[in-house]
């Protein structure tokens, strides 16, 4: 941040305000900002509760088995693998031994394998939430919120200069496993594709990029998998920054 005796930087510190993301000092000379302009105060408040909205949607409640899964891992794998004997034993003499340590073996390399796939799903997690953060702390995020006839909503968070959009629902309803919400990004020429969102998990966060000169996104339902092109009008739309 440069140092303007106007003031004028501070205006958009909104984003990273309403994150938490700004050291002692800067947070100190914003909230003092705050005191004076309205317009800053309104769209903190509004980013706030737009992260909060985001951290609902993405918060999830283990799976019941996952824990029992775990344990049981435990139980059976040993955490370092037995010292290696300076001899090979004769092969009547320990046949039984090296049978023990193949069994062993497979213990550890499957309980290797389940800790690199929990692994790989937080490092997906992580991912995910320093993407959503970028595009709610960009100085250009925009926020648009729309409700369905069935009590629904939709949020959008958009920034231009990042060419990402950061979609999350609420009480949207589940799809069959042959159907997706497929979103669209709309504008003078023909919709593109933005990509789709998970049909069993519809409120989790989605990052999509390819923002452009897109002026709204549109949803629609599509097969699994996606559409080339829309195979209808959107059942919904909402205008991006």
């Amino acid at each position: 941040m440069t140092d303007d005796p106007n003031g004028s930087d501070l205006h958009r510190l909104t984003g990273a305000y309403a994150l938490d993301a700004l050291p002692d000092t800067e947070r100190g000379r914003f909230e003092r900002h705050l005191q004076g302009c309205a317009a800053c105060a309104d769209e903190a408040a509004g980013f706030r509760e737009t992260a909060a909205r985001l951290a609902l949607a993405a918060a999830r409640r283990p799976p019941a088995h996952l824990r029992g899964r775990v344990m049981a891992e435990i139980a059976r794998t040993r955490q370092s693998p037995p010292p290696l004997a300076r001899r090979l034993p004769s092969p009547r003499a320990g046949g039984l031994t090296w049978l023990a340590a193949a069994a062993c073996l497979v213990l550890v390399l499957a309980g290797v394998g389940a800790a690199w796939r929990l692994q790989r799903s937080a490092d997906r997690e992580q991912s995910l939430n320093r993407q959503v953060a970028a595009v709610m702390g960009a100085p250009d995020a925009h926020t648009s919120t729309v409700r369905t006839p069935d009590a629904a909503t939709v949020t959008v968070v958009s920034s231009r200069s990042l060419g990402k959009a950061v979609v999350t629902t609420s009480r949207l309803r589940r799809l069959p496993p042959a159907r997706t919400y497929q979103m669209w990004w709309l504008g003078s020429a023909a919709p593109r594709s933005a990509g789709t969102m998970n049909p069993s998990e519809p409120e989790r966060p989605a990052v999509f990029s390819g923002l452009g000169d897109a002026r709204r996104i549109g949803v629609t339902i599509e097969p699994a998998g996606g559409s080339a092109r829309p195979s209808g009008a959107p059942i919904l739309t909402l205008g991006v920054g």
